[in-house]
């Protein structure tokens, strides 16, 4: 089985510029890539910061364009979104009974868990999950069994050695490491937030992150002037296989053909 994955699209109205880039040119590049060459993927997750300031506009702009995507889209929200603002534009999108963005769903390869991190209040970036979504989690995890269970999440409950994101990371993460003391397989967890490509692995469980599709946060701050680079933007082709999963990281704006001399 494959599946794609894409994170912190960022959208603002209107198809404006953000921070060099422009987000509504990058995702429309970055779902007609997939559509060219992974149309054969199951499902496609898209991992939380779907917009940058939370605008029912740029909601909008992102049901547009699924509506032209063939792949089932899975949607996730992150510290730059707004939870009802979202809703209103996706009023059927899976939700739990408490009315939180996370939702499970099942193939013959396994069960895929979708988390809502995203802390109420507008202001606040550091990643939370409640008591009532950790309880979610945990039935999930149990229900689960021996399946193979993949997760995603926007915030992580660990530091990459970045201040700028560590400092907006995932609150209470012991509560979250025994939650996922519940789960007798999980095979992986994948996650947003950063805008970096990573491979984590945090008290025995793998993680890997994207970059953003608009902006990157470089890993030496000071190397560049500002908090953001053009590091170039990826999604990711993940393929399951009985005794194997891989992980693809496709910078789809450069693949360009190398010319001999």
């Amino acid at each position: 089985m494959k599946f794609i994955h894409i994170t912190d699209t960022h959208l603002v109205g209107d198809g404006q510029p953000l921070n060099g880039g422009v987000p509504s040119t990058r995702l429309d590049a970055c779902l007609d890539d997939i559509a060219r060459w992974h149309g054969d993927a199951a499902f496609c997750v898209i991992s939380g910061d779907l917009a940058e300031f939370a605008e029912a506009e740029a909601y909008r702009v992102l049901k547009a364009r699924l509506d032209r995507f063939a792949l089932p889209c899975f949607l996730m929200i992150g510290n730059h979104d707004d939870r009802d603002v979202f809703l209103s534009v996706f009023p059927d999108h899976p939700k739990d009974e408490h009315g939180f963005i996370q939702h499970r769903f099942e193939t013959g390869e396994g069960v895929f868990l979708f988390l809502d991190t995203t802390r109420d209040g507008r202001d606040n970036h550091d990643g939370q999950l409640c008591p009532a979504r950790l309880s979610w989690l945990r039935t999930q995890l149990e229900e689960a069994g021996d399946r193979p269970t993949y997760l995603f999440l926007h915030h992580p409950p660990f530091g990459i050695g970045i201040s700028y994101v560590d400092d907006i990371r995932l609150a209470d993460v012991d509560a979250f490491a025994e939650v996922l003391g519940h789960g007798r397989n999980i095979r992986h967890v994948f996650y947003g937030h950063v805008h970096r490509m990573t491979y984590v692995n945090w008290r025995g469980i793998p993680f890997t992150s994207l970059p953003s599709l608009n902006h990157q946060v470089p890993l030496i701050p000071a190397s560049v002037a500002g908090e953001f680079c053009d590091e170039p933007p990826a999604y990711g082709i993940v393929q399951i296989a009985d005794d194997q999963m891989t992980v693809h990281f496709n910078t789809f704006l450069q693949r360009n053909p190398l010319h001999q001399t």
